[in-house]
């Protein structure tokens, strides 16, 4: 009898993984840390307790690069590599690269750990995973090389969505749709994202709803103040490219080796997908920050990777003088130590003195002191700035999962990854489907069969 387990997720946004369960074995969707100053009872020590308790595990299966939904890959029990873990390849790229930096700075080993994850291809089954049938769907997300899963079991089918969208780079042409197409009507069970369903007003009173129209928007206020400021995700790629793509001209896109690494890999995988992923016919150069005794070995990989990937994209370093004649667009990051002044913050401190200058901020409003779930590293790397907000959501408006759920026609609909599950029930736009929809408690295990009932 098949099984659905949510382990977190229910009742909070991130720090996901969900199970199933048929005949003695059992695969995990996503193993995720706690968000920044996240209040679950359900710690990521507890989660790791709860689900790694002696039972076999067949397979990890990752929907894409968010520290949300792979951040506890290593606490998954390795020895003799018993355990396989799957990601996408492009995500797999990206999060190597995040792990060489965070590794350093953490002093943990997480490299090999990546470097032995299996990948999987949109639309292929994967099939060396015992007892299920499952197939990656690649979907539209902010970090790119996100899929959802459709998936198999005791006769049982089922699509996982992990978190998606359809109005970002994929989204366009209805490419979301597209990889829908392989699922038959009349599924059994949905199991979908709900992060909008608590931001319908947030998210219908933000004049910007496309990541083509954050880019728009973002040129024009690049041209109203001479020194930049971005702080963006760098795994948010589609955004990342947008404001590189909308750097006016006479400015230089200015950013560190790490995101320059991130972008020649994203760049190399989705330029026949995308245009925004093209090297930019008005800034051909990427200027890369690094002190100018070591940047050679700090960023003189670059070239030879911008070569060995296939994009015609160069790296240079920057001047001061360079970037006070001419100006700038430079996506930056939060304080990871806060006790020690990151080039970005002595780059904020020097140029927010000329009054020329402007931080836009581009990441979930609620992170921002005062908000619902402030971050106390971003706090401390703004010092009491204010910012220009310019964001679009990484995930799916209300009417998506409506049109979600028309395309697939499911018999049961569960939400998670959502703080308003019961939204579900109780919004207008989802009334003809209150009797298909299941909120689920976390950590309690129900059969495919009580959720019919």
């Amino acid at each position: 009898m098949a099984e659905l387990t949510i382990y977190r997720g229910n009742n909070q946004i991130g720090g996901c993984c969900t199970e199933l369960s048929a005949g003695g074995k059992r695969i995990l969707l996503d193993f995720g840390a706690n968000l920044p100053d996240c209040d679950s009872p359900i710690t990521d020590d507890l989660l790791i307790e709860q689900v790694f308790d002696g039972r076999s595990t067949e397979a990890v299966l990752f929907s894409h690069p968010h520290g949300d939904h792979y951040g506890l890959y290593q606490k998954v029990p390795q020895r003799d590599e018993s355990i396989p873990m799957y990601i996408g390849p492009l995500a797999k790229e990206i999060l190597k690269t995040l792990t060489k930096r965070l590794d350093f700075v953490r002093h943990e080993n997480g490299l090999p750990i990546v470097e032995r994850m299996r990948t999987y291809r949109s639309g292929q089954v994967i099939d060396d995973i015992s007892g299920f049938r499952v197939t990656p769907l690649r979907t539209d997300h902010s970090a790119p090389d996100a899929y959802m899963f459709f998936i198999e079991v005791e006769g049982k089918r089922i699509l996982f969505t992990g978190d998606f969208r359809e109005h970002g780079v994929l989204g366009e042409n209805d490419g979301v749709w597209e990889a829908l197409h392989s699922v038959p009507k009349g599924i059994d069970l949905l199991i979908t994202e709900g992060t909008m369903l608590s931001r319908t007003t947030e998210a219908r009173h933000n004049p910007i709803q496309t990541e083509a129209e954050l880019g728009a928007a973002a040129g024009k206020l690049f041209r109203e103040r001479k020194y930049n400021f971005v702080l963006v995700s760098s795994t948010n790629l589609d955004s990342m490219m947008e404001f590189y793509q909308n750097t006016p001209p006479e400015q230089h896109f200015v950013c560190d080796a790490y995101q320059a690494e991130l972008m020649l890999t994203a760049m190399a995988d989705m330029a026949d997908r995308s245009a925004i992923y093209r090297p930019s016919p008005v800034h051909p150069v990427i200027r890369v920050l690094g002190l100018p005794n070591v940047w050679e070995k700090q960023c003189g990989h670059l070239p030879e990777l911008a070569g060995q990937l296939g994009v015609d994209v160069e790296f240079r370093p920057v001047t001061s003088e360079e970037l006070y004649r001419d100006g700038f667009v430079m996506p930056v990051r939060k304080t990871q130590k806060p006790n020690r002044k990151t080039t970005f913050q002595n780059m904020l401190e020097k140029f927010l003195r000329t009054g020329n200058s402007q931080i836009i901020y581009s990441m979930w409003k609620e992170y921002l002191p005062g908000g619902s779930h402030p971050d106390r590293e971003l706090a401390h790397f703004l010092n009491g700035q204010p910012v220009v907000q310019l964001h679009t959501s990484g995930h799916a408006y209300v009417e998506t999962i409506v049109r979600l759920i028309e395309t697939v026609e499911p018999k049961r609909v569960v939400p998670m990854h959502t703080e308003h599950a019961t939204a579900f029930t109780e919004l207008p736009e989802l009334a003809a489907y209150r009797a298909r929809i299941r909120t689920l408690q976390d950590g309690k295990t129900y059969t495919l069969s009580e959720l019919d009932a």
